[in-house]
């Protein structure tokens, strides 16, 4: 059978395109590298954890009970120049790392759509602007149920129909200090999602119109003999071993930023001898991130019991300080700082210091943007996986920005809780190594020609237009937001745009 569409990997981005294109009348299997984690499913947690998990160990919301979300670093192992970590946090199951989403749904803003017009910082500008998205985020957000106050910010677009969240005491205290020293400087409740997030993938399969092929981890996609469009993928079936060939109209790429580089660099043909995409050498370069771990920790006084009851999955911040790039500092970009409930990010309060102080704990963790940089790649290393697919070589440094702005992210941090009467006992100024945010972004940015982006403003690849890459691999800037929800958005305006090229009878050559 040949499908409209292939979508591969079946996580946030997966799950929006397949819902998005079969919605639309189209035709799709998702392909999943790791297994469907029905109610029948046997888990070994001790065979994950028991040290075949030395990378994924160290993510924060790693535990012994969720350790079967992650992958086996053993059959998944990757390479980073000496000297230089990346912890590449991955998890290959129906559903993706949505299964260990926190659910904050953040919108960027025209500001980082903007890029260079606004930063001025070598930003490159997205070929796409908020208006183009909005509609978008407007569709994701209604479906997961996002939460969150409706209060207008530059930095942090609100909701279109979000459930209203009232700022508590504490953060009140904080906001009304914030805004009375720092003018233009604005508290905002928490964007979060209260749906499934994985009922999105469901939701595709209920129509009838979508198959999910688990256990399918591909190798690369196969070409017609001018290598001008796509005409199927190869997997490896992970139980068996057995090689399969899948064709279709269309593929859409959604199994992460570094994962689906990964593919388009092992696509090599004729016609394409340094990787599917990379006709300019883009490909795999400007990998993006967010730096994480810049934190202040201390007491509210006058405060009974924790800022506010949670009810979510773990990583919730309870409020967000948007948007400190103006210009004006010493670094390029922007951060955006979430204050935490206690019980989020565990602290410390058995020292002395705690023990003799009173008040409520609390936690304030800063976001910050990394800059595009086209050193910071992914390339394919000699090696390969337990599947014969060749590993990927990460290497993503920070620099001087990043550097400056973390000492700037513990100094205003430290200042604003002090405004609000906050009693600071911890301060971490040194960002924790890249990809601890799991936020791993670009690689495969969208752009306004070939020479400089792999993608289209439709996300096609430029020679080779009926293959997409909607994840967050196109992105051209990592702003300072949580990526969840403009991963979602684009792969659903993703899908949408190709659902039109179908229409119009043209999806094999997916022109415009």
């Amino acid at each position: 059978m040949t499908y409209d569409a292939i979508v591969v990997g079946s996580g946030a981005a997966g799950g929006w395109a397949a819902r998005t294109l079969t919605e639309r009348g189209l035709r799709v299997l998702v392909l999943e590298a790791g297994p469907l984690l029905a109610g029948d499913h046997r888990v070994d947690r001790a065979a994950h954890a028991g040290g075949r998990q030395p990378v994924q160990s160290r993510c924060s919301a790693y535990e012994q009970a969720n350790s079967h979300l992650f992958v086996d670093d053993l059959e998944n192992p990757y390479q980073t120049p000496p000297g230089e970590p990346f912890h590449w946090f991955r998890g290959r199951q129906a559903g993706g790392r949505m299964l260990l989403w926190a659910g904050v749904s953040l919108r960027m803003s025209d500001r980082e759509f903007a890029g260079t017009a606004t930063l001025g910082s070598g930003h490159r500008a997205w070929p796409i602007g908020y208006r183009d998205l909005a509609p978008y985020y407007a569709r994701v957000e209604a479906f997961l149920q996002v939460t969150g106050g409706g209060e207008p910010s530059p930095g942090a677009p609100p909701p279109a129909a979000a459930r209203h969240r009232p700022l508590t005491r504490g953060e009140r205290r904080l906001a009304a200090a914030v805004a009375a020293r720092w003018p233009g400087r604005q508290v905002v409740t928490s964007r979060t999602a209260t749906a499934e997030a994985g009922s999105v993938l469901s939701a595709a399969l209920a129509t009838g119109r979508a198959r999910l092929r688990p256990d399918a981890v591909v190798t690369h996609l196969e070409l017609d003999g001018r290598g001008r469009r796509a005409e199927g993928v190869v997997f490896v079936d992970r139980r068996t071993g057995r090689t399969h060939r899948q064709r279709a109209a269309a593929v859409l790429l959604c199994a992460s930023a570094v994962e689906s580089v990964r593919i388009l660099l092992n696509t090599r043909t004729r016609h394409h001898p340094d990787g599917l995409g990379n006709h300019a050498d883009q490909l795999g370069r400007h990998l993006l991130d967010h730096t994480a771990g810049v934190a202040v920790s201390g007491l509210v006084p006058g405060l009974d019991g924790p800022p506010r009851p949670l009810t979510g999955p773990g990583f919730v911040p309870v409020c967000h300080i948007p948007d400190f790039g103006d210009g004006t500092r010493p670094f390029s970009g922007g951060y955006g700082i979430n204050l935490f409930a206690p019980e989020v990010l565990p602290m410390n309060t058995g020292s002395a210091a705690w023990a003799s102080a009173g008040g409520t704990p609390f936690r304030m963790w800063a976001s910050g943007e990394v800059l595009p940089h086209p050193d910071n790649r992914v390339t394919l290393a000699d090696r390969t996986d337990a599947w014969g697919v060749p590993q990927a070589r990460i290497r993503l440094v920070y620099g001087p920005s990043e550097r400056a702005m973390a000492l700037d992210q513990a100094a205003e941090m430290t200042a604003m809780a002090h405004a609000a009467g906050f009693t600071v006992l911890e301060v971490a100024d040194r960002p924790l190594p890249p990809g601890s945010s799991v936020h791993e972004l670009g690689g495969a940015a969208m752009g306004t020609g070939p020479a400089h982006s792999v993608v289209d403003a439709a996300n096609r690849l430029w020679r080779v237009p009926n293959v997409l890459v909607a994840d967050g691999g196109c992105f051209p800037t990592a702003g300072w937001q949580n990526p969840a929800l403009t991963i979602m958005a684009l792969a659903a305006r993703a899908a949408d745009r190709l659902a039109d090229t179908a229409r119009a009878g043209n999806l094999e050559g997916a022109g415009p």
